[in-house]
């Protein structure tokens, strides 16, 4: 995360070193995207952007780290508008997500770092890995998931064993909105496909 000399910049100066990486991450891949065209862009010098960053993921997770807390705060709204269904809260999120206008930096910008990081790298910058036990900050979350969860639907009184049960939830969710932005298949068998991989995980692999 960014260090406290970037924080105490003034806001004027923060703001245009992340509209800087927001244009640069939106318009290339991740692999693409050039630290000297952001600093350019920002005009600020490449040391100043090392003693703001650690790097390039630094400055993604920065940029990302907004974007968590809306999704958190969507996903809570979705759940109590699916009576506390945490399976099917996910599948309209996914078609929400796909159906959503497909405009603007902010778009590109995720759809960028979806389709080229791999699966751990993405689960890292969303701050999903290891759901549960990654800080205060995840098991807050998780147990606000969980209290507001209709527990007919998941039955799963111990928090390590729902944070394992959400974070392949999770993982079914990023893989099918990475196939929907790489158009490896249109969005009904991409729904549908993940649909049953909730299914198996309410029902169990052997139901």
């Amino acid at each position: 995360m960014p260090t406290q000399r970037f924080l105490n910049l003034k806001e004027e100066k923060r703001k245009a070193i992340l509209d800087a990486a927001v244009h640069e991450f939106s318009r290339t891949s991740y692999s693409g995207a050039s630290i000297n065209r952001i600093i350019k862009e920002a005009d600020i010098s490449r040391g100043s952007f090392y003693t703001y960053f650690e790097d390039k993921d630094d400055l993604l997770g920065c940029l990302i780290s907004g974007f968590k807390e809306k999704c958190r705060r969507r996903i809570l709204k979705e759940l109590d508008q699916c009576q506390g269904d945490p399976f099917e809260t996910a599948c309209r999120l996914l078609k929400e997500i796909m159906e959503d206008e497909k405009s603007g930096d902010a778009y590109a910008l995720y759809k960028n770092s979806l389709m080229e990081l791999n699966m751990v790298h993405q689960n890292q910058l969303l701050g999903m890995e290891n759901f549960g036990s990654g800080g205060e900050e995840q098991l807050a979350f998780l147990r606000e998931l969980l209290a507001r969860m209709d527990r007919t639907c998941f039955p799963v009184e111990d928090e390590e064993r729902a944070a394992c049960l959400l974070e392949l939830m999770f993982v079914i969710a990023v893989k099918a909105v990475t196939a929907y932005y790489m158009g490896t298949a249109g969005e009904k068998e991409i729904l549908r496909s993940a649909r049953n991989q909730m299914n198996i995980l309410r029902s169990g692999a052997f139901a």
